[in-house]
């Protein structure tokens, strides 16, 4: 056993040792920079924080569309009425095959699903939970539409490959399309139809009746927003695929456990239980949500399902999974139904005053929610197991991407994944309105369904250093948020030292500022830095901003990875609790 344990260490070694290599230079040039002199250095045009120089690389992380609540909380008296409300807004699922279903056969001939053998045996993880956690007619829409503003984007700003006779080639002979998405239904329908909103394009059946009708993904139904009905589309005004090829399919890749990069809760289950246990018995997190189990209790009185539902993670004071409670007030809220519908209330002499309530109750149940998961995530070990994969697999692809030929296709790759992935990736690259600890309330952070993306405007983005509604740690990713991880080439003349590309990172169609945990002075890189005492990226000072570059990123990886890497000797443990994920989001 000795000798297992020292050979399973050496090769845990060894890997560490080959990625460290492959971004020895990146890292040379940072410390060259971080001991410069020259205060101006790394400092360009602020116009690079919106749309100036070529991005040459894309890295996409959204959260699924619109869905269903994840759970049903109510009475069980009402348990069918709520079920076939649900059952209304989400396309039908037939049984048998889950990757040949009638009404996603449209999208994934397209964009066919590929489910390694190691996720829940090639199934999908939710799909016996129906309607509860799917993907509705509005969330295919909204990610059909976000892949669209994407398509804007880049066809404006991005790169583009040399003409042949005098013809603009086609996007997928632009960019090299990789499409990968957690073992859900819902996060697989979601980024096939981001792909069909950026690849597809749609007949037009009229712009008033486009105006009245949202359009299920690929076209498959045509849906009463109103009404919640449905009906079969005309054939002729079906989505198809321009740009795709019987031998240009675009995968959806749902990668071995092994191997995977998107889902930490999935791959290193005790490892992440034993982290996230750690954060809980904190006398700080103990304290401040025992203070919410009065909120818990009353809650819990309306929707009994809440205090009988198994927790994750052992449990915590407050006694109920919060991520569900917030689940009660952003469905409603998302399609129109009254917080009190299906409920002993309903149609009473109290229903007017139980509304006001509930919807008393709405903007403290999402602001304990953030605060969890802020505390979460503010200890090193817990968020490097789940951003440093991914960024490291990132800056691998970001580094190819610098040495290639004028006409080679570029990266363009998308992860579909859930809201406390992107949160602990923004707070891995230390977006400032999470990490700097101000607040300005917790419903004035949510951006209103259908306008999460308004800032995208013909592909062009806004620069968030003028803009103050995103400046609290209470804000909490809306359905269809996405963030963008964009390699810009510097236009000619730019260039600074050896530095000929930069990283712009977007949220929702504007761009971010950044602290992440490097610190002004090279000391002291894992302490818990107040943002004072950390570099900023993406502020503007006289026209001129710092931006990321690869060897800062390179060394944000590093920091990650010497918090991530002391943790690996427990990744192969077998877990057999409470199933830990992000099943909520």
């Amino acid at each position: 056993m000795a000798v297992l344990a020292s050979s399973s260490r050496a090769v845990s070694s060894i890997r560490l040792t080959q990625r460290t290599i492959s971004c020895c230079q990146v890292l040379s040039s940072y410390c060259k920079r971080r001991h410069s002199t020259t205060s101006t250095t790394g400092s360009v045009d602020s116009s690079y924080l919106q749309n100036e120089g070529t991005i040459e690389g894309v890295w996409i992380f959204h959260r699924h569309g619109d869905r269903a609540p994840n759970r049903y909380l109510g009475s069980p008296t009402y348990l069918a009425a709520e079920s076939a409300h649900w059952y209304s807004r989400i396309p039908p699922v037939e049984r048998g095959d889950c990757h040949h279903h009638d009404h996603y056969a449209a999208l994934s001939q397209h964009f066919p699903p590929n489910i390694h053998k190691s996720q829940n045996d090639g199934e999908y993880t939710d799909i016996n939970r129906e309607p509860f956690g799917f993907l509705t007619y509005n969330g295919m829409d909204q990610m059909r539409s976000v892949g669209k503003r994407f398509r804007q984007r880049y066809d404006r700003y991005g790169h583009h490959n040399s003409k042949i006779n005098g013809e603009k080639r086609s996007f997928l002979e632009d960019w090299d399309i990789q499409a990968y998405s957690t073992n859900y239904l819902r996060t697989v329908t979601s980024v096939q139809c981001f792909l069909d909103g950026l690849i597809g394009y749609h007949n037009s059946v009229g712009e008033n009746r486009q105006k009245q009708l949202l359009h299920a993904g690929g076209g498959l139904r045509r849906y009463y927003k109103d009404a919640g009905k449905h009906e079969h589309m005309d054939p002729s005004a079906l989505t198809s695929s321009g740009d795709l090829s019987d031998d240009r399919l675009v995968q959806v890749q749902v990668r071995d456990k092994k191997t995977d990069t998107l889902n930490a809760f999935d791959k290193r289950p005790k490892m992440m239980n034993d982290l996230v246990k750690n954060v809980i018995s904190m006398e700080g997190f103990q304290r401040v949500d025992s203070d919410a189990k009065g909120l818990a209790d009353e809650l819990s009185e309306f929707l009994p399902g809440l205090s009988g539902a198994p927790q994750a993670f052992g449990g915590t004071p407050s006694g109920i999974n919060w991520i569900h409670a917030n689940d009660h007030f952003v469905c409603r809220r998302a399609h129109g139904i009254p917080l009190s519908a299906f409920s002993d209330y309903e149609g009473t002499s109290d229903e007017d005053e139980v509304e006001r309530l509930l919807e008393s109750w709405a903007t403290p149940v999402c602001s304990h929610l953030s605060w969890r998961f802020r505390e979460w995530y503010a200890c090193p070990k817990l968020v490097a197991a789940i951003a440093a994969p991914p960024f490291q697999e990132m800056l691998d692809q970001m580094i190819d991407v610098t040495s290639m030929g004028a006409d080679e296709r570029r990266p363009f790759v998308v992860y579909s994944a859930h809201d406390v992935t992107l949160l602990a990736l923004l707070y891995a690259i230390g977006a400032d309105f999470l990490v700097s600890g101000e607040d300005c309330g917790g419903r004035d952070m949510v951006e209103g369904t259908g306008g999460t993306h308004s800032h995208m405007v013909e592909g062009s983005i806004s620069s968030n250093s003028t803009q103050h509604s995103m400046s609290s740690w209470r804000w909490w990713p809306d359905y269809s948020s996405a963030i963008a991880f964009e390699l810009v080439r510097l236009n000619k003349g730019h260039e600074y030292g050896d530095t000929t590309h930069i990283i712009r990172v977007i949220l929702n169609g504007r761009t971010l500022c950044l602290l992440p945990r490097l610190s002004t002075d090279d000391e002291g890189i894992l302490k818990d830095q107040p943002p004072c005492s950390r570099q900023r990226f993406g502020a503007v000072s006289e026209g001129q901003s710092q931006m990321l570059s690869l060897s800062d990123f390179a060394q944000i990886i590093s920091v990650l990875e010497q918090s991530s890497y002391a943790s690996t000797n427990e990744d192969g443990g077998v877990y057999n609790g409470t199933k830990v994920g992000v099943e909520g989001g």
